[in-house]
């Protein structure tokens, strides 16, 4: 299960990685070949984890209720540490699900060889789950509004 987690996450990178066409170059670094990351996709995909996390943490807060919104608000230490908690789940996150080392190479290069139309439904299927992101985190904001 954890495999086609993974899989289906790095083929929504790879669907983002497309719009902006930074993962076209190969290059060979330390007698290693490698793939050129440009700076775009990788914070668009980072923003779109952030919109995830978020959105689901605020679910998690409203759980806790008015007292815990309260507490979060009134207090910037508690503040500060929901944003810890929140930056560290989506750096933790990132780390776990991106194009990179060996077995990132190797999800980039099945998916490179795929045919075009396959991509192109990647591509399509990224945007919605971008979209998708970022209703999550203006309900998640609605829900348990901590940043105002």
């Amino acid at each position: 299960m954890k495999e086609i987690i993974v899989s289906f996450i790095n083929r929504v990178y790879f669907g983002i990685y497309l719009y902006t066409r930074e993962l076209d170059i190969p290059v060979m670094y330390m007698g290693r070949k490698e793939y050129y990351r440009g700076q775009l996709g990788f914070k668009i995909c980072n923003l779109m984890t952030f919109l995830y996390i978020s959105g689901c943490l605020s679910f998690v807060g409203a759980l806790g209720g008015e007292t815990l919104l309260t507490l979060i608000k009134g207090n910037y230490l508690y503040r500060i540490m929901y944003f810890i908690l929140l930056i560290g789940i989506s750096f933790l996150i990132s780390q776990f699900s991106s194009l990179e080392g060996e077995k990132g190479l190797s999800y980039f290069e099945q998916f490179d060889q795929e045919p075009r139309s396959n991509k192109i439904k990647w591509m399509i299927i990224s945007a919605f789950v971008f979209i998708i992101g970022i209703l999550l985190f203006v309900l998640g904001v609605i829900v348990f509004p901590v940043y105002s």
